[in-house]
C-alpha cells in the first residue's frame, strides 16, 4: 500500500501527546477529561483548540481555548451519546484570523483511555457495545469510525462473560481477529503497518507482533495463509485451547 502524504501542510497531532478519560460527575452523567500536549508544533498563541466527540450520527464540539490561553470549557458533558456508547474523539486547532477557519493541526479516532474509571488500554483495539442482536449472541461492526464487538443487550450477564468467561474468549476473540485482518488485508488492500496509526494499521502492527510473524504479503499470494498464521500465532499466545478445556475442567 503507498504511504499517505500530507499536501496540506496540516501539522499532524502524535497520539502518544493526547489523552481522554471519560468519568461521571455527583449526579451520574458522563463528561469527559482531555489532556494534549502542543508544544512540540510551534502553532500561533491566538490558535484555537477544539475536542470533538462522535460516534456515528452524534456529535459534540467543544471550545479548549487558545494555544496561549488553555482553559476547559465548564461543561464537558457527553450528553448527545447514549450510555450503551462510547465516542471517538477528535482534536483540531483552527486559525480563526480568516472567514472560515483553517485547521492548522489534527488528530482524528482517539480512543478513551479510560471510560468510567475502568481502562480501555491503549492497545485494545476494540470498542465493546451492547445492542438488540435478535438472537445473535455477538457481532462484528467494521463499518463504522473504528472496530466494535457488539454484544446482545438481552443476553443476562453478557459483559461479565465477555470479560471473565475463557470459552468466551476461545470462541470469539480468534474470529473477530480473522474477520479485522481479513478486512484490513484483503477487502481494503492495507498491508503497511507502518503507514499511518488508524486502527487498520494498528492491528497490522498487533499482528506482526506476534510470535513467528511478519509483514504481510505486498502480493495477493499467501495472504490468506498470512492470516490463518496470524490467527493460529494470537491463538498460541494466549492459550486459547488451554484455558478453553481447563474452564470446562473447572465445572467438573
Amino acid at each position: 500500500m503507498i504511504r499517505k502524504i500530507n499536501f496540506t501542510g496540516r501539522k499532524k497531532i502524535r497520539r502518544t501527546s493526547v489523552r481522554v478519560d471519560i468519568l461521571r460527575d455527583a449526579e451520574g452523567r458522563r463528561f469527559f477529561n482531555l489532556q494534549a500536549d502542543l508544544s512540540d508544533l510551534r502553532l500561533p498563541a491566538n490558535a484555537r483548540i477544539y475536542a470533538e466527540a462522535y460516534h456515528r450520527t452524534a456529535y459534540q464540539r467543544f471550545d479548549f481555548g487558545s494555544i496561549s490561553n488553555r482553559k476547559s470549557p465548564a461543561d464537558r458533558r457527553l450528553s448527545r451519546f447514549s450510555a450503551a456508547t462510547t465516542p471517538l474523539f477528535r482534536v483540531k486547532v483552527v486559525d480563526r484570523s480568516s472567514a472560515h477557519g483553517r485547521i492548522l493541526a489534527a488528530l482524528d479516532k482517539i480512543r478513551p483511555e479510560t471510560v468510567e474509571r475502568e481502562p480501555a488500554g491503549s492497545h485494545a483495539l476494540l470498542f465493546v457495545e451492547y445492542d438488540d442482536l435478535g438472537h445473535a449472541i455477538w457481532q462484528l461492526d467494521l463499518d463504522g469510525d473504528w472496530p466494535v464487538l457488539k454484544l446482545n443487550q438481552h443476553v443476562d450477564e453478557i459483559g461479565l462473560v465477555a470479560g471473565s468467561d475463557h470459552r468466551f474468549f476461545a470462541l470469539v476473540y480468534p474470529e473477530v481477529f480473522r474477520q479485522v485482518l481479513t478486512r484490513v488485508v484483503v477487502a481494503e488492500d492495507h498491508t503497511d503497518p507502518d503507514c499511518d496509526d488508524d486502527w487498520p494499521s494498528l492491528w497490522l502492527r498487533l499482528a506482526r507482533q506476534l510470535p513467528g510473524m511478519s509483514d504481510p504479503p505486498a502480493f495477493k499470494e499467501g495472504r490468506q495463509e498470512w492470516i490463518d498464521q496470524a490467527v493460529e500465532a494470537f491463538s498460541a499466545k494466549f492459550e486459547v485451547l488451554a484455558k478453553f478445556n481447563r474452564a470446562f475442567e473447572e465445572l467438573r
